[in-house]
Formats: structure tokens, C-alpha cells, sequence
């Protein structure tokens, strides 16, 4: 079956935060990241979220899975929008979340990850190693029908003629390819051939008989030529 996918659960408990601006770099030292809540018409929400925990779920969730946040007793279902970085340390500094509704069709961007590329008949004995052509796909479904990543099995390339395309893929329920159809996902690349050069035989070189110029042509000096 070339798809398998994976769906995950995510639930963190933010706390409201009263500090804003620049006095946010003393959460920070803290370990703790400012993060914002906005979408669906309802009022934004400024929010923190200690840094270990903050990371985890963005490790986790990336941008395709549901977030669950559970703020006093309400919760919100919301996906990652933005990370902010430090442009030198490379530290988180900010996360936003959009709330989406859990009942209405939403497009994400949901990454591919191949397995079984030593496996592939395509690349026995050096005939050529599997390319990947294709990192993710979109996708529409509902927030948590949307898979956390797809997996592509490589051990359907049994040439170098093979591929798999993007309208390949067994998606889950209720989950619409949003990509173009022809997209290629992954194929048997042919191993490079360098192309050997024949050495070029210059003008004199052994075997090969150079006919004299007529600038070549010395006058013996010991006979003296009749003048005119």
C-alpha cells in the first residue's frame, strides 16, 4: 500500500499572560514563551507556555495537527500559524495559534516521509538509488482528520521507469488531495556516467608525420644562391 499516515492528540494548558512588549525578554530568560491566540471572530488571547512544553508540541504538531488549548475551562482548537525565531540564537520568541472550526474543511500542508528505499527492486545492484521529488503534499479535511505526516513505501519501484505520483497515495477518510495529480513523489534516479574524454595528439607527436611549412624550409648556407 504506497500512504500510510499518522494522526495525533494534542492538548496544552497556556496561562494568560499580563506582560507585553519588551518586557516579554524577562519571560523569555524565564523559559517562558509568549504566545497568541486569534480567528473564528472571537477575541485574541494572549497567553504563555513554559519553553520544554512549548517545544514538544511544535515538534509534534508542526503545522497540520490540531492543538488543543485549554484556557481556564474553556478549549480551542487551534493550528500553528507562525514561529518567530531570534535571528541570531535561532530561539523561539513567539508562536501564534488560529482557532479553526472543528466542523469545516481546512487546507494543510502535510509532509512525506519514504521508507523501504533499500528495499526497492528498482536499485539492485547499483542500477540506480531512490529520489525524492515530493516533501509534502496539501491536503483539505477536517482540522483532526488532517494526517500529521503520510509515509510512502519505496519498495514498489521495481525499475528505473518506475515513480510514484502524488495520485498514487491511499489517503484516509474524508481526506482530499489538494496538490496537482502528476506531482512525482519519488523515482529510481540512474547512477551519473562520467563521460571519458579522448586525449587530443597535438602537431609532432610520436606517430604522426608533420609536413614541413615552407617556413620550414632552411637554405643550405655553404651554397650560394645565383644572384639575379
Amino acid at each position: 500500500m504506497i500512504g500510510l499516515y499518522t494522526m495525533e492528540v494534542i492538548k496544552i494548558d497556556p496561562t494568560e499572560r499580563n506582560v507585553f512588549g519588551k518586557k516579554n525578554r524577562a519571560l523569555r530568560r524565564q523559559g517562558i514563551i509568549p504566545v497568541h491566540v486569534y480567528g473564528l471572530n472571537k477575541p485574541s488571547l494572549s497567553l504563555q507556555i513554559d519553553l520544554l512544553t512549548l517545544t514538544n508540541t511544535l515538534r509534534s504538531a508542526g503545522r497540520t495537527t490540531p492543538v488543543t488549548l485549554k484556557i481556564q475551562e474553556e478549549e480551542a482548537v487551534t493550528l500553528v500559524r507562525d514561529v518567530a525565531h531570534h535571528p541570531v540564537s535561532g530561539n523561539i520568541q513567539h508562536v501564534d495559534f488560529l482557532r479553526v472550526d472543528v466542523s469545516q474543511m481546512v487546507n494543510a500542508p502535510v509532509p512525506i516521509v519514504l521508507f523501504g528505499q533499500e528495499l526497492a527492486p528498482g536499485t539492485t545492484g547499483g542500477a540506480g538509488i531512490v529520489t525524492q521529488g515530493l516533501y509534502e503534499i496539501t491536503v483539505r479535511a477536517k482540522p483532526f482528520d488532517v494526517p500529521s505526516e503520510i509515509k510512502v513505501d519505496c519498495s514498489v519501484l521495481d525499475s528505473l521507469e518506475s515513480s510514484i505520483m502524488a495520485t498514487d497515495l491511499k489517503l484516509p477518510p474524508n481526506v482530499e488531495l489538494v496538490s496537482t495529480d502528476d506531482e512525482r513523489i519519488a523515482w529510481i534516479q540512474p547512477p551519473r556516467v562520467e563521460e571519458v574524454v579522448e586525449p587530443v595528439i597535438g602537431e609532432g607527436e610520436e606517430g604522426e608525420e608533420v609536413e614541413p611549412s615552407e617556413d620550414d624550409e632552411m637554405e643550405d648556407p655553404a651554397v650560394e644562391q645565383p644572384e639575379s
